[in-house]
């Protein structure tokens, strides 16, 4: 059991403590059976280790069922020695303690609040328990790690309303109460509080007052000083950073100030110590050069470094700025104190505010005094670097991207490629220091494959990104014979994946993507072929090697195979408790690759990955959807719910807008319908309405109107399962009352008007405001003399198709009105309401009355002219005689139009028409004079 805990091995502790009791239950006579050897009984001491290992493993259930499980048998058994036996002790509800502490860790909040109510069920239980059972200094201090503000108040709310309001949580309001208490208790039961206790007190808070409140009384207990003298009297004393004591418990409350860079309670602390005639050390030196750091003051942190020489000009800046006195708190027989943990801090901190030069005099100072950078540091400045070279990278994005708005044409295809300068400069240092670097963590390599990535050092981002993969191979092969995976490389992978194909994606740079895709589909097939292996499966090579290199095939003329997965490609197996994401290319990372090939112009390449994205898109099929399965059987399915599925669909959806905006920039008008047709058949839902706006662009531009409207009608037939919230929590269009439908109507009519389709784009109007998806012009007016059309929130385009429809709405009453004798209302007076143009790009500049001031003029004849509204400059006026005169020619055009068909009906009817034709075909081609004959007299 010692093994295992040593060994962090809770799965075979666990089988062994089983295994003891399934023995100690079994009914062997020796007599019968021979001799044979059985385990031992597992008793208090055997389930305090098999708990701490659990705890020390970060399980804490696991821990928790074990405490119960022990304690159901102490009182199942009571009486006898086997109850005696496991009844627990105040160790074993020690390592119960440590498991809720350690499952602090946890993400969820409910877990860490649960588990803090369960710490302090058990403090309260060894309280009023036995001499056994009493609590001792370690019970108080693991506690004590285990607070935090959120987590308390998280507890003390599910502690009110479980109605337990007897617990310690209940009758304390704050955080500060319930530390005081805890500490007091310990005082009442003579219990000792050595540094540890107060560091852990210290370290529950965030607010560096607080923790200075704290610090004096630790000050104020005389145990943390006996703690001290009696150092090395006794081998039970502290050991480690507690064994120094005060100062211990001083840095603590240092940590708090520095991290909030709160230097005023830094001062104070400093001053503390030099009252009490206690000296800083090395650590306490690196949170006032960290506090410095957080407020940005790099100079403060050069002068501290001189003033740690002994330079008392430097002490008194430091004193003049921020009361800080360096010298005061430091023996005169230690300076002057040269430490590489200290230097590097302060490296550290200039680079986490982009001081290359002051980070580069600290780092010329450490080389003169002969220290060299330890590894933790050099990690630690190598991070920093990536950090920087990111940062440039955005920037030099930004730049790029104002250049490309002021100048079009220096970019083709719109791919925005900044000048990678400072952020690969940056990315080359951190490379270089990385090979000093021995066995670097994947939480080192990570953070190096994204800076080389973000500075366009691609070669370097697939070594680094190899090197982790061969890593992960390794640490599957070596972890799989004890049956334990850790999967620290396993578990970096995924999220590295995705942020090297995000870069790829931000720039259009398609070759990288697919070129990581190659190696991210490697590790999947050796993973799974690995997986087949341990289950005893056979493997298939050919196949796997075919999918390997897929997708550089992409980049080809190679056609995009049928077999396409229909699920996930990564079946990690074993590892689906170690990796929380699948290691092969998913969803979203086929997403990455369509936008990367986008916005790089490759068409071709986008035809080719939409087979590979359908099987994430059928999965978000609303048939699939708990919502309509019978209420029968709702109730036990284990179906997602449609919400759910809407969640998953908006993550990858995306991806259909980013392959017709690419189809629209190359003009493959054909591919667009067909991208669209079938995500609609694939998800079941409306696509997105960029890809249907970007899809009715094109198809305009080549004057396929009807397609247009085609187009339009299927997607708005389609039933709506949308939610109310978008992807981060911002309200949709329906919110904004900038519907899906309105959306796609508008910018259809805007791409047929732009491409002066102007029939089509009234087609559409009428389509919208009849399904009231589109605001109706004309208004409700009692007066039958004046027509009015507002305008108001529409688009130039959409208002154009509005007026002209009004118009034509009233040449056919007008037509109406005639016959039937009505003369009143032939032509009325129309007003057109435009607006002042207050949210017009340029304030009072409007956009829709120069608009239909020119389409009035231009497009109609004769030109009808407009005047302004006296006292009103958002209307214009038509008057009646204008349209009198409009109506009177449409009415012309009417009566000539119905003569001309006339002739060229009687024409028809009548044969003269084909008479005429034959005979002039007889005269080009002389016939017998039969066949003459005999077609003059049959004409027909």
């Amino acid at each position: 059991m010692a093994a295992f805990d040593k060994g962090r091995n809770w799965k075979a502790s666990v089988s062994l403590l089983n295994a003891m009791e399934a023995s100690s239950h079994s009914n062997i006579n020796p007599s019968v059976h021979g001799t044979k050897w059985s385990l031992p009984e597992p008793n208090k001491f055997t389930y305090s280790l098999a708990i701490s290992t659990c705890a020390r493993c970060e399980q804490g259930d696991v821990a928790l069922l074990l405490l119960d499980k022990l304690t159901a048998s102490s009182h199942d058994n009571a009486g006898d020695t086997r109850a005696r036996k496991l009844k627990p002790n105040t160790w074993v509800y020690n390592a119960a303690l440590l498991a809720c502490v350690e499952s602090k860790q946890s993400p969820c909040a409910k877990v860490n609040c649960n588990h803090l109510v369960t710490a302090f069920e058990i403090l309260e239980k060894m309280e009023i328990g036995g001499f056994d059972e009493a609590p001792d200094t370690v019970s108080y201090n693991t506690i004590l790690s285990a607070m935090d503000e959120s987590s308390f108040l998280c507890a003390k709310e599910l502690c009110e309303r479980s109605g337990n309001r007897k617990s310690y949580l209940s009758k304390h309001d704050d955080l500060m109460s319930i530390v005081v208490s805890i500490l007091d208790s310990m005082e009442a039961r003579r219990i000792s509080r050595d540094s540890i206790t107060y560091y852990n007190a210290i370290m529950a808070f965030s607010d560096p007052n607080d923790a200075l409140n704290l610090l004096h009384m630790a000050f104020q207990d005389s145990d943390v000083f006996k703690t001290v003298s009696l150092i090395g009297e006794s081998p039970s004393q502290l050991k480690g950073r507690a064994a120094s004591g005060i100062i211990f418990v001083a840095n603590a409350a240092l940590s708090i100030a520095s991290s909030s860079g709160d230097i005023s309670a830094v001062s104070k602390i400093l001053t503390l110590l030099h009252e009490s005639e206690v000296c800083m050390n090395a650590e306490s030196i690196k949170y006032v050069i960290q506090a410095l750091g957080n407020i940005g003051d790099c100079e403060a942190i050069l002068a501290l470094l001189i003033s740690l020489r002994g330079q008392s000009f430097a002490n008194d800046i430091l004193k003049e700025r921020y009361s800080v006195d360096i010298l005061a708190n430091i023996p005169k027989n230690s300076t002057p104190v040269i430490e590489e943990e200290i230097y590097s801090t302060a490296i550290t901190a200039c680079l986490s505010h982009d001081e290359l030069g002051m980070a580069d005099q600290i780092l010329l100072s450490m080389k003169k005094n002969g220290l060299t950078l330890n590894q933790r540091s050099l990690k630690g400045i190598i991070s920093e670097y990536c950090r920087m070279a990111m940062s440039s990278s955005k920037e030099e994005f930004k730049l790029a991207r104002v250049a490309k708005r002021l100048d079009s044409g220096i970019s083709l295809y719109d791919i925005v490629e900044p000048c990678y300068i400072t952020s690969r400069a940056r990315a080359k240092a951190a490379l270089a220091m990385l090979k000093a670097v021995d066995d670097p963590s994947p939480g080192l390599l990570s953070p190096v494959a994204k800076a080389c990535c973000a500075a366009g050092l691609w070669q370097d981002a697939r070594s680094i990104l190899r090197r982790m993969h061969r890593a992960a191979i390794r640490e599957l092969r070596q972890d799989s014979t004890t049956g334990m995976i850790e999967g620290k490389f396993l578990s970096e992978l995924p999220r590295l994946h995705r942020s090297l194909l995000k870069f790829c994606a931000k720039g259009g740079n398609i070759t990288p993507a697919l070129n990581f895709a190659d190696d991210i589909q490697f590790l999947a097939s050796r993973i799974r072929q690995h997986a087949k292996s341990f289950r005893g499966l056979s493997k298939n090579e050919e196949l796997e090697s075919g999918w390997i290199t897929l997708s550089s095939r992409l980049l080809m003329d190679t056609p995009t195979p049928d077999n396409a997965p229909e699920s996930d490609f990564s079946d990690g197996g074993a590892l689906s408790t170690v990796v929380d994401r699948p290691i092969g290319l998913t969803g979203q990372d086929w997403k990455l690759i369509l936008i990367a090939a986008s916005r790089g112009g490759h068409w071709k390449v986008c035809v080719g990955t939409l087979p590979f994205i359908r099987p994430y898109v059928k999965e978000t099929h609303p048939k699939y959807a708990r919502e309509f399965l019978n209420l029968s059987d709702r109730r036990c399915s284990s179906r997602p719910s449609i919400e759910r599925l809407n969640r998953k669909y908006n993550r990858i959806a995306r991806a259909l807008t980013a392959a017709v905006l690419c189809f629209e920039s190359r003009s493959q008008y054909a591919w667009a319908i067909r991208a669209i047709d079938d995500w609609i058949e694939w998800s079941g839902r409306r696509p997105r309405k960029e890809a249907v706006t970007s899809a009715c662009r094109i198809l305009a531009k080549r004057y396929r109107g009807q397609e247009v409207i085609n187009l339009v009608t299927k997607v708005i037939n389609i039933p709506s399962v949308e939610v109310t919230m978008g992807d981060y929590g911002t309200p949709t269009d329906e919110a904004t009352n900038y519907t899906y439908e309105k959306a796609v109507y508008t910018e259809s009519i805007n791409a047929l008007h732009k491409s002066g389709l102007y029939e089509e784009a009234d087609q559409l109007y009428v389509q919208g405001a009849a399904g009231g998806h589109l605001p109706w012009a004309p208004m409700q007016n009692e007066d039958d003399s004046q027509l009015k059309l507002d305008l108001h929130g529409m688009s130039a385009a959409v208002a154009h198709s509005a007026v002209r429809v009004s118009l034509q709405k009233e040449t056919m009453n007008a037509q109406h009105n005639t016959a039937s004798g009505d003369q009143n209302v032939l032509g009325r007076d129309v007003i057109i309401v435009t607006g002042r143009g207050r949210r017009s790009g340029e304030r009072l500049r409007p956009i829709l009355r120069p608009e239909v001031q020119r389409m009035l003029t231009e497009e109609f004849y004769p030109p009808i002219s407009t005047l302004s509204l006296p006292g009103n400059m958002g209307a214009l006026l038509i008057p009646k005689q204008d349209i009198n005169a409009w109506l009177k020619h449409q009415r012309q055009q009417r009566g000539e139009r119905i003569l001309v068909v006339a002739d060229i009906l009687r024409d028809l009817t009548s044969g003269s028409r084909l008479e005429r034709a034959l005979r002039k075909k007889i005269k080009q081609h002389p016939t017998s004079a039969d066949d003459q004959s005999s077609v003059a007299e049959n004409p027909e």
